[in-house]
């Protein structure tokens, strides 16, 4: 009977280990509610994938803070009336680590799946975690959405039937740079800094074609691998081809590297445009010094953008302005929006939902057409809802070490923009 005893004993206490190995998130803590006879759902349960640890942490530095005031308007009265259980259900996140890594992801989401039975899956933070993710949706038939990817990256894993993504086309990115470009008075020679990565393949491979439409002309030194040190070579290429402009994509520890070599080698084009490393002013004030004045980036969403959200009622200034007060930092521009956009489409797909069938979250979140944070936004035939990407440029700012000013509105015309500057001191001037 002793040794049943703890049997017993060391398998509830295994069982408790394995139910806590996932923390809640938004109001408040506690057990993981799962799927059941109607008269016993008790909330609508969504599991988030995302790296909130590892090298695409700084991505996830808002979530927490959105989620909150998101599910609290959301739960405001009791949460969303589901017409199937005759009552009113509230809205539960929870969160899973993918530490940054493909593999991860994809465990997690299926625990979420088999184990907790969530109703949702929903993942963000490039193709690491939007591929994984919808993986499992597609194998388990589970409703989900997946926020800022690449969406020619994670269309390659498609068709989907069950994944839908809130995500930006590489072209519209490409096209709000050469916008920003144009406006600058150049010799047109663009020399090429992108690494081996998917990202670089990608995105060089595209401005080959676009660029000489646009009458630029290209010197590309080639791919190099990722955590190159030595970059003499190829600035050494740049620099007697005379190119104003070099475009790039790194990460930005490999980009600070770069980026000191253009310096110390005496060549600083009139425009440098480099994504990914340099997504937040913190990234910025990291390269140290002046360095990073005047250098040109994507911008994910701004606080510039003429929108104003369908769940919190905010502008993007005021929405901007809220993080500031409350988090005394400055507002993580590239993410803060899609979170928020995240929530605004789930939001709407639940409250005409009738029932929380798989198929029937699915259809409801394939129909939403609605206004919110990032404008006017529907589902095209690739499931993928078109959310604007502009070209910006970090220049010293009033409040913050370094503020963002929009200068290539590409295919999002309604987004203002200003003209970008030339840095005194660049190699043609």
């Amino acid at each position: 009977m002793k040794k049943r005893t703890r049997f017993f004993a060391f398998f509830l206490a295994f069982l408790i280990v394995i139910l806590a190995s996932f923390s809640g998130c938004g109001n408040g803590e506690g057990d993981i509610a799962t799927g059941g006879e109607a008269g016993e759902k008790s909330e609508i349960v969504i599991g988030y994938v995302g790296p909130f640890t590892g090298p695409l942490s700084v991505f996830t530095v808002a979530f927490d803070w959105v989620t909150e005031k998101a599910l609290e308007e959301i739960n405001a009265d009791g949460g969303i009336y589901i017409e199937a259980y005759d009552k009113k259900l509230p809205v539960r996140v929870i969160k899973g680590d993918s530490e940054s890594n493909a593999t991860k992801a994809s465990e997690i989401a299926s625990k979420f799946v088999l184990d907790h039975n969530v109703d949702i899956l929903a993942a963000s933070w490039t193709p690491e975690t939007s591929a994984p993710v919808s993986a499992v949706a597609e194998r388990y038939s589970k409703p989900c959405l997946i926020s800022n990817s690449p969406a020619d990256s994670w269309l390659e894993g498609g068709p989907f039937k069950w994944s839908y993504g809130l995500m930006f086309y590489v072209e519209s990115m490409m096209a709000s740079y050469i916008d920003g470009l144009d406006k600058l008075d150049t010799n047109k020679k663009v020399g090429f800094l992108f690494d081996s990565e998917v990202d670089g393949v990608t995105f060089s491979a595209l401005l080959k074609k676009m660029l000489p439409e646009r009458g630029y002309e290209i010197v590309d030194p080639g791919r190099f691998a990722m955590a190159t040190t030595d970059y003499t070579n190829i600035i050494t290429q740049l620099k007697e081809a005379e190119c104003d402009i070099v475009m790039g994509n790194q990460i930005l520890p490999d980009f600070t590297t770069a980026w000191q070599q253009f310096k110390q080698l005496s060549y600083v084009p009139k425009a440098m445009v480099i994504g990914k490393a340099i997504a937040y002013g913190s990234d910025v004030v990291a390269l140290g010094g002046d360095l990073g004045v005047g250098l040109i980036t994507e911008i994910h969403w701004d606080r510039s953008f003429p929108y104003t959200s369908s769940l919190l009622g905010l502008s993007c200034e005021e929405f901007a302005s809220l993080w500031e007060s409350e988090n005394n930092s400055q507002y993580p521009a590239t993410s803060l929006g899609y979170d928020l956009a995240l929530f605004e489409v789930l939001d709407i797909a639940l409250n005409n939902c009738k029932d929380l069938e798989s198929a029937t979250i699915r259809d409801q979140i394939a129909a939403v057409s609605y206004e919110g944070i990032y404008g006017k936004l529907s589902f095209d035939e690739n499931n993928v809802m078109n959310i604007p990407i502009v070209a910006g440029q970090w220049l010293e700012g009033e409040t913050w070490d370094y503020e963002p000013i929009v200068i290539g509105p590409g295919n999002f015309p309604i987004i203002p923009a200003q003209d970008p500057i030339i840095l005194p001191g660049t190699t043609r001037q």
